[in-house]
């Protein structure tokens, strides 16, 4: 079942996304939804059945396409549609698929994934979705795989009870009444965008709106918060400008202009909704009031503000193909964090946040695994994640080179998935660094390069231990006298003689040092 959840076989490879409408009527009472979505695609193969996924409880009552009923069959959170490609490679097609039910309520969201149907602090109803590694098939039919985004973007529809506001991805394009009770919200997304992207929330929403002069122009930013938050969301606002600022400056433009940034307060901690991040920090600083790096620098700023929203550059626009290369989306956003701390308090700063952080890492499972089976990465992908990006950017020795590879990364692949070994290929031919021993060891094996040297009078001797065969990486020895020494250290042992007496190696290489007496 993992296999069908996770690759691209028969029943999805024959046809690629093109556009979603979603049209949900909410029933927040009975925590239930009903709705039609409408999948338009485009025949690129030959294919004998469409698979289409959604979870249980929830349930397809009925498929149409060109107006005519299509039979379909369930098998689990598999439904099975009788469409083919006959004839049709190059053609736009489509489907109408009806359904309803109770979904999945998630227990601990965001790291369980489910509706979230809340109450706010004056009782009133507050929903949430929040689906990332369950799917977006708890809540709607979709395609369930990474490397397939609609490229015209989602039509967004939502009825609910005409006194709260239903805020989504993208833009708003109108909100009618429908009758006493019932208010239509309609927000489209004009972009790619991933499946467990798409949100729904619901409550007592204030909008704060400004616009941003970005690097492509006006860009519309807004913070949708909870009426009696509205005075905190108006003193966060600034950063939200202060991050766009930074990250425009290092990485480049924020990926998303068509649709707008909109952040939006949810009942839980958070997640990346394109150009609709759910925030849930309730106003603190850090990660709910925590420094995760234990450096000091992490409480200078808002943790999930920034992590989410690097995730637009990191997650959303540029997307792994497969979930098992997450460390993409993870390891180069948790990076982010060093960044923005970077911006806020300078180099050293950052360098102190990011050597805090590994502490988190607990290496015991390799950052890739399995591929094509919705393999389940492991927390290692973050700090580990981090570490890796930051081990690169030292060893580099050239910021100014170093962020130009990031800002090439982000154009290249912009709005478009991405494996890990493309990603790979990319940076070391950006570097112009033999990268490809360390992608291995730091992303594929748990052990951390360890460097075991000797010293004698003025000689060092020093060699890679727990490394994969033929390992190389270089380090930087710093004297006691100030001077700094790059040297290419391997599996096997090599010496040299010291210029100055030997004070310490630097830390901002992720590895361990062994000092053999």
């Amino acid at each position: 079942m993992d296999s069908l959840v996770g690759s691209n076989h028969a029943g999805r490879n024959w046809w690629d996304l093109q556009h979603y409408t979603i049209d949900i009527e909410t029933d927040i009472d009975n925590k239930r939804l009903s709705g039609i979505v409408s999948i338009k695609y485009k025949v690129i193969g030959s294919g004998h059945v469409m698979m289409i996924d959604l979870q249980a409880p929830m349930l397809i009552t009925k498929v149409t396409s060109g107006g005519k009923i299509i039979p379909f069959k369930q098998q689990g959170r598999f439904w099975w549609i009788d469409k083919n490609s006959e004839g049709k490679v190059g053609k736009i097609d489509s489907i109408m698929i009806e359904y309803n039910g109770s979904p999945k309520v998630a227990s601990n969201p965001p790291w369980d994934g489910g509706l979230i149907w809340n109450k706010d602090e004056k009782g009133r109803p507050y929903v949430g979705t929040a689906c990332q590694g369950d799917g977006a098939s708890l809540w709607w039919p979709c395609k369930e795989i990474q490397s397939d985004e609609p490229d015209m973007g989602v039509d967004l529809f939502f009825q609910a009870p005409k006194d709260l506001t239903v805020v989504s991805n993208g833009r708003l394009l109108s909100s009618t009444i429908v009758d006493a009770v019932k208010k239509r919200w309609h927000w489209r997304v004009t972009q790619p965008i991933n499946n467990y992207n798409v949100t729904m929330n619901i409550g007592q929403y204030e909008r704060i709106a400004e616009i941003y002069e970005g690097k492509k122009g006006p860009l519309d930013v807004s913070f949708y918060v909870l009426d009696y938050n509205l005075e905190k969301g108006m003193e966060l606002f600034p950063e939200i400008k202060l991050m766009l600022e930074c990250f425009e400056s290092r990485i480049g433009p924020y990926p998303f202009y068509e649709d707008g940034y909109k952040m939006i307060e949810t009942s839980f901690l958070g997640m990346e909704h394109q150009s609709g991040i759910a925030y849930g920090n309730k106003f603190k600083r850090g990660y709910s009031g925590r420094d995760r790096s234990n450096s000091g620098y992490g409480l200078l700023w808002d943790f999930i503000l920034v992590h989410e929203s690097g995730h637009e550059w990191f997650g959303n626009s540029i997307t792994s193909k497969d979930i098992n290369d997450s460390w993409i989306h993870e390891g180069f956003t948790t990076y982010l964090e060093t960044v923005y701390t970077e911006c806020l308090s300078g180099k050293e700063a950052a360098e102190k946040y990011v050597i805090g952080q590994r502490k988190i890492i607990t290496n015991k499972k390799p950052l890739i695994n399995q591929y094509g089976v919705n393999f389940d990465a492991p927390g290692d992908i973050y700090d580990k994640g981090a570490s890796l990006i930051h081990t690169i950017r030292t060893i580099m020795d050239d910021d100014e080179k170093f962020f130009a590879m990031l800002q090439n990364i982000c154009k290249k692949y912009y709005h478009s998935s991405v494996s890990s070994d493309e990603l790979e290929a990319y940076m070391i031919k950006e570097s112009k660094l033999n990268l490809k021993p360390i992608f291995e060891q730091y992303l594929r094996h748990t052990d951390i390069p360890t460097l075991q040297y000797t010293i004698q009078d003025d000689v060092m001797t020093l060699a890679w231990t727990k490394v994969i065969p033929d390992f190389k990486m270089p380090v930087l020895l710093v004297t006691k006298q100030g001077n700094r020494k790059w040297i290419t250290a391997s599996d096997k042992p090599v010496s040299f003689r010291l210029n100055g007496d030997f004070d310490h190696w630097d830390e901002n290489i992720y590895c361990e040092y062994k000092l053999v007496e």
